[in-house]
């Protein structure tokens, strides 16, 4: 018997995307993520067993029966390292919560789980994780920010730092720098290192070096979200501006690249970040929840 969850061709993704668009600001991070996905399209699919990363072993389902206008989307990937986004845009929410409530494709056994949903839906999500995996050991993380920026002001960003002469902003390289960034990340889990390397392999990524110095000062790339992130400066060389410095190549980088407004993810409570992504012409479009489980 079939599935109530169907894969998603690239038409019907595409039709999404238009859809979406119409959505923008507030839909970005699920814009954005489908249109990931279509970039990569051929680099994913073409060997699925080579990929580094569980996190970018991505396939997009929707309800099998539903109707197209409200994308109700739910996106699985390796178990390795278990990722669920659950959204949709039909009011009643009924096509996402049969869909949760039917599906025999999310798999429950894996000790890290983690689902990704907007606030207001994230009670009615929950409620179906306690009642389908039958553990009550889920929890939610605080609000976060969907923080986006548009085509414009990436462009009309003031890249005039000057950088002392020993110092050069160059490409990430996955082999020669993704053990070094993992190690400094803060949020650093068994399986990250993958999902580093696949970032970079697939995104890209810049950092800044001293000169005859392998390892980076300062750095960013991104995600399979096609979120800039993992933004880190090495404590002997903060507070000289060299992290927005970064954050305005990349950001410079994908728009040429892309040329789609770009978001990233803030946790409310990080001012600091907050006060940097302000500071560029990032606005706050909406606010999702990560719901989590591990045993």
């Amino acid at each position: 018997m079939s599935d109530i969850l169907m894969e998603c061709s690239q038409q019907q993704l595409r039709e999404m995307l238009d859809i979406l668009n119409t959505n923008l600001p507030r839909r970005i991070q699920q814009h954005n993520f489908i249109y990931s996905y279509l970039f990569h399209w051929e680099k994913i699919n073409a060997n699925r067993q080579q990929l580094k990363s569980d996190r970018w072993n991505l396939r997009f389902y929707t309800h099998r029966y539903g109707k197209p206008d409200n994308c109700t989307l739910i996106s699985l990937n390796g178990c390795g390292d278990y990722i669920v986004l659950c959204f949709t845009l039909q009011e009643s929410q009924e096509e996402l919560r049969e869909c949760l409530a039917k599906t025999n494709l999310i798999q429950w056994e894996p000790k890290r789980m983690r689902v990704v949903c907007d606030e207001n839906i994230h009670v009615m999500v929950k409620e179906l994780l306690i009642q389908r995996s039958q553990k009550t050991n889920w929890t939610c993380t605080p609000f976060e920010n969907i923080m986006y920026i548009t085509k414009d002001k990436i462009a009309a960003l003031q890249v005039d730092e000057k950088l002392p002469d020993d110092l050069h902003i160059a490409p990430l390289d996955a082999e020669k720098h993704a053990e070094f960034i993992n190690n400094h990340w803060s949020h650093k889990y068994e399986k990250s290192l993958g999902l580093i390397r696949q970032s970079i392999d697939f995104n890209g990524g810049s950092g800044l070096f001293r000169r005859g110095e392998e390892q980076p000062l300062c750095w960013m790339l991104e995600n399979e979200f096609l979120s800039p992130g993992f933004l880190y400066t090495m404590p002997s060389e903060r507070r000289k501006g060299y992290g927005e410095l970064i954050m305005k190549m990349e950001l410079k980088r994908l728009l040429k690249l892309h040329n789609i407004d770009l978001f990233t993810f803030v946790i409310v409570t990080n001012e600091q970040s907050l006060k940097l992504h302000r500071k560029l012409g990032f606005e706050p479009a909406t606010r999702i929840v990560w719901i989590e489980k591990f045993e």
